[in-house]
């Protein structure tokens, strides 16, 4: 029969999930202003990329063009409007000190005239005829500084026009920017609803991109098997993982990463749902054979914690009960082990060996504890002593 030595190492335990790979980040462009769609984007069709700040879709400017220009003419003409009351206030508060130096000298004549009557020096008539040049002085005056205070009720008016237009005006260009839809990052199409000539209404779904080179998968892990991760697990602390995609030829991985897990084990299946990113895979420029893609199955293999002095043994040396048959001085040994984690092809065994051990590698129908074995070796058949 043939045997293999044990021999002890530090094994890093891999736990497997299984899932499809979905968008991390899926957008949907949506016109938000009304009109005719006059150009739009070469890679805007179902699977076509878009890089950062294209421009997909572009409606027919032309409208909110006018409406800009037509609230930069209102803004000029308003501040035209500003510019002329400041010259008229200007002017008035010139006639304003000509007319109280007016009422200033009508006033001082008055006072010299009415000393003078007294002495009957002048005559009363005279008298009356500059009080009541004074009292006109004082009513010009005083329709003056009446003119003068409607001024300012008259440019706060101006003033707040002005700023109501302006609001207008950034209005009148944020509808113009929107009339090009733009991608905010680089994205694959995954779906595209309209057509150069068709007009477009605000609020209408135009398509769909998701962010390249940003994938993930859900995979439910079993309870059981979360020892065996790290703690914790976060965006900040994630844990590295393999993605592999195999068909019945080839097999492909990508590099990834455990960025959290959900709050709540699931009842039905009592399995925990991790969430698997993978970066920087479907951009074009990658030259993968085969690059990821949504909706793809694939096996996610999450990098656990390391075992210290472990066996790592084929699964079929194995045998129900989790024994080995190993080979001491010539006979056969049935020997318990504690199997820490079992694979498809391989078990890693915990404890119930020793270094040097020699395993049977040889399938045994019937194994009896004690049994005399004789061991094939690289030189032949080695008969026991």
């Amino acid at each position: 029969m043939e045997v293999i030595p044990a021999k002890s190492a530090t094994v890093t335990v891999t736990v497997e999930g299984y899932g499809t790979m979905q968008p991390r980040s899926t957008l949907k462009l949506v016109a938000e202003v009304r009109g005719q769609i006059v150009k739009q984007h070469p890679g805007f069709e179902e699977g076509g990329f878009v890089a950062q700040g294209a421009e997909v879709v572009v409606i027919d400017p032309r409208d909110y063009e006018l409406e800009v220009e037509s609230r930069r003419a209102q803004i000029r003409q308003t501040s035209a409007e500003l510019e002329r009351l400041e010259q008229e206030e200007r002017n008035l508060e010139a006639t304003l000190r000509i007319a109280r130096n007016d009422v200033s000298l009508a006033k001082s004549e008055l006072e010299r005239l009415r000393n003078l009557v007294g002495r009957n020096v002048v005559p009363q008539s005279l008298v009356d005829q500059t009080e009541q040049k004074y009292l006109g002085s004082l009513e010009r005056l005083q329709n003056l500084e009446n003119q003068k205070e409607l001024f300012r009720p008259r440019r706060e008016l101006l003033q707040a026009q002005r700023s109501m237009t302006r609001v207008m005006l950034r209005q009148a260009e944020l509808n113009l920017e929107r009339t090009r839809i733009k991608t905010p990052f680089d994205g694959w199409v995954l779906q595209k609803s309209v057509e150069v000539g068709q007009h477009v209404n605000a609020g209408q779904v135009v398509g769909a991109i998701y962010e390249a080179g940003a994938l993930e998968i859900e995979v439910r892990i079993p309870v059981k098997d979360l020892k065996w991760l790290p703690r914790p697990i976060s965006p900040q602390t994630p844990v590295k993982a393999e993605v592999v995609f195999e068909d019945s030829v080839d097999r492909y991985t990508w590099p990834a990463e455990v960025i959290r897990q959900k709050a709540e084990v699931e009842a039905s299946t009592r399995t925990l749902p991790l969430v698997v990113a993978v970066g920087g895979t479907s951009s074009p420029d990658r030259g993968s054979p085969l690059p990821l893609r949504p909706g793809m199955f694939v096996t996610v293999k999450i990098i656990g914690r390391a075992i210290e002095n472990a066996f790592v043994l084929p699964r079929h040396v194995v045998y129900p009960g989790d024994v080995v048959h190993k080979v001491v001085a010539d006979r056969l040994h049935i020997q318990p082990v504690r199997v820490l984690r079992a694979y498809r092809d391989q078990v890693v065994v915990g404890s119930g060996l020793a270094d040097g051990d020699l395993i049977v590698r040889t399938p045994l129908s019937a194994a009896t504890e004690g049994m005399k074995v004789r061991i094939k070796d690289s030189q032949g058949l080695r008969r026991p002593s």
